[in-house]
């Protein structure tokens, strides 16, 4: 049974919505035969998540809010469900039956909430302890859908502390690439996961950066996920598709827990869909494909993180080690503005499980029809989230 394409699923409006584990995409259907991702937490360095969401519950560990609030990161004050939509895409459960609801692509992983941005408004140095905090906790992986246009020293300890500690990285490319395509951190850093966006097609989705060096490509249009309301979000960015390659990342770690973070990382880029040998500008090595990532077998590499050294990585398959010449040094971008970020966000609106009615006008999988459009405002301060 795949999932988008069975009845059951068919009538639920929300995970029919959810077209990247469809049949024709991620196949979650045969990807949790194999790995669900438990055992694994999973670092959401973000705006907080809403623990009380039904699709989430259970899900959520206490975390921490960085911000002074004595929180532990588990509610979302963003306003736009930020945190929490990220938190959905990897380890929603569908909800309690009988009712229908949002499926995370790793429903087995547990979430660690690091809160660290009021709004769009991220301190570099509050990221950095964000880093930290979730490396010194037990995170596996850590997703930053997040990030400043300018480097900082304090981030990059933070980063290189992380990969020391043997965990996987994943970050937002960013989504200014038709309004700039400078590097965004910690996207940028050598040995993290740069994350650009493709669309329902597998095309490359023109807002995501490009030309600088990401390391693969992930769904990051008519992304539908939780909202901090109990209800669901739908979404465009580069944010999303990073979620679901963090996802990935924890589906690996928890099926082949002897692997180091750099062979974990290496299988994610050597298992791609429309693999590329040399890293294309656009999609990197190519798109996740979580199902192959899973059933590579053969020698997994060495155990050191390939992106560390910008002139090796793996060229192909499962299990192979060879290493070739990766063009290009930066990576993801947003631009940078009067000492801080301009950030292109992306809309991202509030939905109640639709009706069969209210979804007549909607995709064959509850894609929207009317296409999302960049938000003009801007904000100009130390640091932002990607969307």
């Amino acid at each position: 049974m795949c999932l988008g394409t069975s009845a059951a699923y068919a009538t639920d409006p929300v995970r029919s919505s959810e077209w990247p584990l469809d049949s024709h995409h991620f196949q979650a259907d045969s990807v949790w035969k194999v790995s669900r991702g438990a055992g694994v937490t999973v670092a959401v360095i973000d705006s907080g998540v809403s623990a009380t969401h039904p699709d989430l519950a259970g899900q959520i560990l206490p975390g921490a809010s960085l911000l002074g609030d004595g929180g532990d990161g588990r509610t979302d004050a963003s306003g736009d469900s930020h945190g929490t939509a990220i938190a959905g895409i990897i380890a929603g459960t569908g909800g309690p039956p009988p009712a229908g609801g949002m499926y995370g692509l790793a429903p087995a992983v547990k979430i660690m909430p690091v809160r660290v941005a009021v709004g769009s408004q991220i301190a570099p140095e509050t990221l950095a302890q964000g880093i930290v905090w979730a490396a010194d906790h037990g995170a596996q992986v850590i997703n930053l859908s997040m990030g400043t246009a300018s480097p900082d020293p304090l981030l990059q300890k933070a980063v290189n502390y992380a990969l020391g500690k043997d965990i996987v990285l994943v970050a937002a490319a960013g989504n200014g690439g038709q309004s700039g395509n400078a590097p965004m951190y910690p996207a940028a850093y050598p040995g993290v996961v740069s994350v650009s966006g493709t669309d329902e097609s597998g095309a490359f989705w023109a807002p995501s950066e490009s030309g600088h060096g990401i390391t693969l490509a992930a769904p990051a249009t008519d992304i539908y996920s939780t909202n901090d309301q109990s209800q669901y979000v739908h979404a465009d960015g580069t944010s999303y598709a990073t979620a679901y390659v963090s996802a990935a990342a924890a589906l690996v770690r928890s099926h082949e827990p002897h692997l180091s973070a750099g062979q974990v990382v290496r299988r994610l880029i050597s298992t791609t869909s429309q693999h590329h040998a040399r890293p294309d500008a656009k999609i990197g090595f190519g798109e996740l494909d979580p199902l192959a990532a899973l059933s590579a077998t053969g020698d997994p590499g060495s155990p050191e993180n390939p992106l560390l050294h910008p002139d090796a990585a793996p060229a192909s398959a499962a299990g192979n080690s060879n290493v070739i010449v990766i063009g290009g040094a930066a990576l993801g971008a947003l631009l940078c503005a009067a000492g801080g970020i301009t950030l292109r966000r992306r809309r991202i609106r509030s939905i109640a499980p639709a009706s069969a009615r209210q979804r007549e006008n909607t995709g064959a999988r509850g894609k929207s029809t009317a296409p999302s459009k960049a938000d003009t405002k801007t904000k100009s301060r130390s640091g932002s989230r990607s969307r």
